[in-house]
């Protein structure tokens, strides 16, 4: 740690007692009922103070919000009676178990794997009043004026909810300030969406009491040198929303300026130069896209200058993004999700109906170096492949990243077929937690029953030794094939070297050869993870696909089929945050003295399978390149 983050780390924790003693001695933020809403643009203007978006939200009803597998919700959603009583709103339950997070200064409450009241970020994710945008979404959507009302009551009442049962610095929803800061963004967004509307003096007090507070914690709270991360791009985002829409604040210049600052340069780290997340996580990657997309379309708004940095950065992500996903709604699952996003699932800032986005030719073989992953795309029959070779995550503890070198992905019609299985949780189910993020959970190859990386038992996210891999050959067009090989060295510690080669031929589909290097006796277990109907045969699956049934035949070890085994764990798929139900995973074990090799054939159902052509000179080649 260098002399300016002990400084950091110093100033923050003055400042943190310093709020504690405001808070205790009663000169916490308390003002809300004398703020007069009149002296602030943002509340008496007639015209929006927010640029304009695109959504897809054509067909967005009252029914949308309501949770039906969400029993133990907190904000109560009724569509037939949306003027609700404020009773009836809580923000502190957990709604994984139902129980109740303590009302006491933030710092003081315990949250880590293992404790007895939930997932804090399930509470999390509510307290972001991001169904306000949604609401406001709805309410410009109707037509009959009569029934905007009970659209704006129950707008109101939650936001005035939260702010009543959420004390400043009291209780979990302060301890992230990221939270903090997506939530000032989100009520600033859905009051400008209904601004035409008459408010009462009562909201605009507490939406210019939000704003304040939150802004002046955030200052004080940044997540800046090694804690800057995705969290650091999203409290930027926040404070210069408050800099620019509230310049009658005291702090506003200040908050402005130290936003801009920080988030230009982690906007070049956290987006890497091909548009990649540095983190390996394709979720957290459109969160912050969106976020220098706000931020650069705010500023453009208001006739300030935009950040080149912040701007680019938003360009080449979200370029990035629609090369792997055609909306935001199918990502792929790289990395840890907990199913957030900067403002609203409907929202288009960084998709193809965007403004600046740029139609190119498409490649066949689409390879990003930097953050490690490339793809083919192949015939309309055949679908697309994903090839993971990148590196475990942000160093030095690797939060978000998941043990997946050298994992493949395989979609067909845009269903993803091959999958990965995704997050599940954070903070509750360690064992699962454990599992999801670990190789077995990705169609990978497992040794000796350990990761490609050694996790931090002690949290939820640490790890505490990473792997590095690379692509290190490639070829569009290598006697009709486009090749591609990678190694990784996640296993070195025992002398093991895994390389992999995704192979496809236009004629007849696709292989997967694996090849690891090394000595002694070990045990392999490669893992297929199949998101579809499946039949066992002796030498691989049959798949239920649409337009005909796929095989998956495997050479080099003995088969068996999981699904949803709870001791391993495996055969478990995670599509929603907080949620996970039983797939199909092929494994393939063998115990067996080093060098051994796999051969994985996926190709339609028809007549022989041995159809499929072993190019034995393409596989001498690797062979060659791998020594």
């Amino acid at each position: 740690m260098n002399l300016s983050e002990s400084l950091y780390r110093i100033r923050r924790r003055a400042s943190l007692a310093g709020m504690w003693i405001r808070q205790c001695t009663g000169y916490g933020f308390r003002f809300r009922k004398t703020i007069n809403p009149q002296n602030y643009t943002f509340c008496r203007s007639e015209l929006p103070c927010l640029p304009q978006f695109a959504w897809f939200c054509e067909d967005l009803e009252l029914s949308d919000l309501i949770k039906s597998d969400d029993k133990q919700a907190c904000v109560v959603h009724n569509p037939a009676n949306l003027a609700i009583d404020t009773h009836d709103l809580c923000w502190h339950k957990a709604p994984d178990t139902g129980r109740y997070w303590p009302l006491k200064f933030f710092t003081r409450i315990s949250f880590a794997p293992g404790n007895p009241i939930g997932d804090i970020q399930l509470v999390w994710a509510r307290s972001r009043l991001q169904d306000l945008v949604t609401l406001g979404l709805i309410y410009n959507q109707i037509k009959d004026h009569s029934s905007k009302y009970p659209v704006i009551q129950h707008m109101e009442k939650l936001m005035l909810s939260w702010i009543n049962q959420n004390p400043w610095l009291i209780g979990v929803n302060y301890i992230s300030t990221m939270e903090c800061s997506l939530r000032l963004i989100s009520i600033c967004h859905a009051f400008d969406m209904v601004r035409n509307h008459p408010l009462s003096s009562q909201v605009w007090q507490g939406l210019v009491f939000l704003v304040h507070s939150h802004a002046y914690f955030i200052r004080r709270r940044l997540c800046l040198f090694s804690s800057a991360g995705n969290h650091t791009l999203g409290e930027c985002a926040g404070l210069v929303y408050a800099g620019v829409l509230f310049p009658e604040l005291p702090d506003a210049e200040e908050w402005l300026t130290a936003g801009l600052k920080y988030m230009e340069r982690e906007a070049q780290v956290q987006i890497l130069q091909d548009g990649g997340n540095r983190e390996q996580s394709f979720q957290y990657l459109a969160m912050i896209v969106d976020l220098c997309g706000l931020v650069t379309r705010l500023l453009r708004h208001h006739g300030k200058a935009t950040s080149y940095d912040i701007e680019q950065a938003w360009i080449r992500g979200s370029s990035y993004l629609q090369k792997f996903s055609s909306s935001p709604n199918n990502l792929p699952a790289v990395g840890d999700s907990d199913d957030g996003y900067a403002l609203s699932p409907y929202l288009r800032l960084s998709w193809k109906d965007s403004s600046h986005a740029i139609e190119l030719p498409i490649e066949h073989l689409q390879i990003f170096a930097v953050s490690g992953h490339s793809q083919i795309l192949g015939t309309a029959n055949h679908g697309n492949m994903r090839f993971s070779h990148g590196k475990l995550g942000m160093a030095s503890t690797f939060g978000h990243g998941h043990a997946d070198a050298l994992s493949v992905c395989w979609n067909l019609d845009d269903k993803p077929l091959l999958v990965d299985p995704g997050t599940y949780l954070y903070g509750r189910d360690m064992f699962f937690r454990r599992y999801f993020r670990g190789t077995s959970a990705h169609n990978t190859i497992v040794v000796d029953n350990t990761d490609q990386a050694l996790q931090n038992k002690e949290t939820a996210f640490g790890w505490l030794r990473a792997y590095s891999a690379k692509l290190i050959w490639h070829r569009k067009n290598y006697n009709g094939k486009t090749v591609l090989l990678a190694n990784h060295n996640g296993y070195s510690d025992i002398g093991i070297m895994h390389w992999r080669a995704l192979i496809y031929d236009p004629q007849f589909g696709w292989m997967i050869w694996d090849r690891l290097d090394g000595t002694d006796e070990h045990t392999l277990a490669m893992h297929w993870h199949v998101d579809a109907h499946v039949e066992m045969t002796s030498d691989g699956i049959v798949i239920a696909c649409e337009d005909g049934p796929w095989f998956i035949s495997v050479k080099g070890g003995k088969l068996s089929l999981y699904r949803g085994n709870e001791h391993l764990p495996l055969g478990w798929i995670s599509r929603k945050y907080g949620i996970k139900e039983p797939i199909n995973t092929l494994r393939v074990e063998i115990r067996t003295r080093l060098p051994h090799e796999f051969l994985t054939i996926i190709n339609p159902m028809h007549g022989n399978q041995s159809d499929f052509p072993i190019d034995d000179t393409l596989i001498n080649m690797l062979r060659d390149k791998c020594a």
